[in-house]
């Protein structure tokens, strides 16, 4: 009887082998996908901006003033994180940039010198060692800046240097 089980198991696995258990095998392959066409709609549309240069400059002034001031208090401080002080500084010279961009050519020029000691500033701020005499030195190239920056593109005094929209 055993043996007449085991011929039985055997014969039924060799006629599964032979016609190979597609169906099963079906069941659990996976069918490739087709490929869908994607449909790309892009509607484009002219941007207008709701604010006017002006009030743009101002913006990006009070931006430039706040880090001016937030790098300067930085600097007081013995234990600030660097990245702090390097992101602050970067943003200085990101408003000045802007800034600049909304000027014309010959009041462009005269920011140029200010983002170049901003940019150097930035420099000496990603040295891991700070000495106290290069912090000092930097607060007072900030201050410097503030004062004249302040003075010469306050946003009052920069009104007919605005480009025309």
């Amino acid at each position: 009887m055993r043996n007449k089980l085991s011929r039985i198991i055997i014969l039924f696995l060799f006629v599964a082998s032979l016609s190979g258990c597609e169906a099963f095998r079906k069941k659990f392959v996976r069918k490739p996908k087709g490929e869908k066409e994607i449909k790309v709609v892009v509607n484009t549309q002219e941007y207008v901006s709701q604010y006017s240069r002006k009030q743009i400059y101002e913006k990006y002034f009070l931006f430039w003033k706040a880090a001016n001031d937030e790098l300067l208090g930085l600097l007081n401080i013995q234990e600030v994180n660097r990245k702090k002080r390097i992101y602050y500084a970067e943003k200085i010279a990101e408003n000045l940039l802007q800034m600049q961009q909304l000027l014309a050519p010959e009041k462009q020029k005269a920011l140029d010198a200010y983002i170049a000691e901003q940019k150097q500033i930035v420099v000496e701020l990603k040295k891991y060692s700070l000495s106290l005499g290069k912090k000092l030195q930097i607060k007072g190239i900030l201050r410097k800046q503030r004062r004249e920056v302040r003075k010469e593109f306050s946003y009052k005094n920069i009104e007919e240097y605005l480009i025309k929209e």
